[in-house]
């Protein structure tokens, strides 16, 4: 990548050490649904990778790859990084992350979005080391796939025959149903799922489980009463 000089000095501090912003004066999402994928991606990563320690997935957080260059930075809509320390951080300083860049990262199109706008994306994303690159447009319901050749550069991987993209790094499987709505596959074969099908599906579950509970409770009362039956008749219930 071709890094040109910068045209101004850089802003620093009291104690003269550089300023890499945690705001790049840019909202979090555009709109409601951009928002909302943003989200569903980030807690279905976050939910499949939530046992692990090493694996670092963010939204909408600054990553700069370069040391000195405040001027330089994207802030992806998710990204992740595997064999990497999880945790918080307020932006992503490649040179003190063992310099690793981002394995993964996902970009959602919105109406504010232009095509230059993801050319320079995918640039930036290639040049700088990502393995893979997806893109989700949820207004026309298109998705692109972009995968590091050769450790080259990122380039377009077709869908396969069954019309999804699999990413070999996370090992998910991405497609499009009938509607042009994206479906996110986990490497255990269950389908990431929005907090509000979580939410219905635990409500469901809880509402299944206080049914059995008072089932077993009416067949202990049964269970009593039948007892206390067979006693009046002399006849000892734990003997039968």
């Amino acid at each position: 990548m071709f890094i040109q000089a910068p045209t101004q000095p850089f802003e620093t501090d009291r104690a003269g050490e550089l300023i890499y912003p945690v705001d790049n004066g840019e909202p979090l999402s555009n709109d409601t649904e951009h928002l909302k994928w943003i989200t569903f991606l980030k807690n279905g990563l976050e939910d499949w990778f939530g046992d692990r320690t090493d694996v670092f997935v963010a939204a909408d957080l600054l990553w700069y790859p370069i040391e000195g260059r405040p001027d330089i930075s994207k802030a992806p809509d998710v990204m992740v990084v595997l064999d990497h320390p999880a945790g918080e951080r307020i932006s992503y300083k490649q040179w003190l992350e063992n310099n690793r860049c981002p394995n993964v990262v996902f970009e959602f199109i919105s109406k504010s979005n232009t095509a230059d706008e993801m050319m320079d994306k995918l640039d930036f994303y290639s040049d700088m080391g990502c393995q893979e690159f997806f893109i989700y447009d949820y207004r026309r319901g298109k998705f692109n796939a972009f995968r590091r050749n050769g450790g080259n550069c990122l380039q377009k991987k077709p869908a396969e025959a069954d019309g999804t993209w699999l990413s070999m790094t996370l090992g998910m499987t991405f497609g499009l149903d009938e509607s042009g709505r994206l479906w996110v596959r986990r490497p255990d074969g269950k389908l990431i799922e929005t907090q509000r099908q979580i939410a219905r599906r635990a409500e469901q579950e809880a509402k299944r489980a206080e049914q059995e509970a008072n089932r077993a409770e009416v067949q202990t009362k049964l269970a009593g009463k039948l007892a206390a039956k067979l006693r009046e008749l002399g006849i000892d219930p734990d003997s039968l």
